[in-house]
């Protein structure tokens, strides 16, 4: 008996530590594009239409089609269901992708040879973008 109540008593304990996110907030947006891009100078301009490269942008299993508008190195805009912001760091892209106020995804992309931005996305618990998925964007207009 003292063993289950023990048991339960740890399971009281841990069970809410381990439900704390360590995901990234739209509160911390600011600092963590600052970080993680090292805020350099912007190298490419990336305001325009957009759409995913790597499924048909018109089906809901696609990041689907938007716009970015670029000031300096700041990005904001949408892409499919979601708002983005983000930051042009030299000639890579740091993009949160938000709706309702949550921040669900956040990605990394450099612009390549044949205009498309290409690299990937990430959980928003993986702050270190360490664990990431392919994501290619090709620019559609102006």
């Amino acid at each position: 008996m003292r063993k289950i109540v023990y048991a339960c008593m740890v399971l009281m304990v841990v069970l809410p530590l381990a439900a704390c996110s360590t995901a990234l907030t739209k509160a911390e947006l600011e600092p963590w594009l600052s970080q993680v891009s090292g805020d350099k100078a912007p190298a490419i301009n990336v305001e325009g239409k957009w759409q995913d490269a790597m499924g048909n942008p018109d089906t809901p299993f696609s990041w689907g089609k938007g716009f970015f508008e670029q000031d300096g190195n700041q990005i904001k805009g949408s892409l499919g269901n979601y708002n983005i912001r983000g930051k042009v760091s030299g000639e890579t892209v740091y993009l949160v992708f938000l709706s309702a106020g949550d921040v669900y995804y956040t990605a990394r992309l450099e612009k390549k040879q044949d205009g498309m931005l290409r690299g990937d996305y990430f959980n928003p618990d993986d702050r270190e973008q360490e664990n990431g998925s392919p994501l290619a964007l090709e620019r559609v207009g102006k």
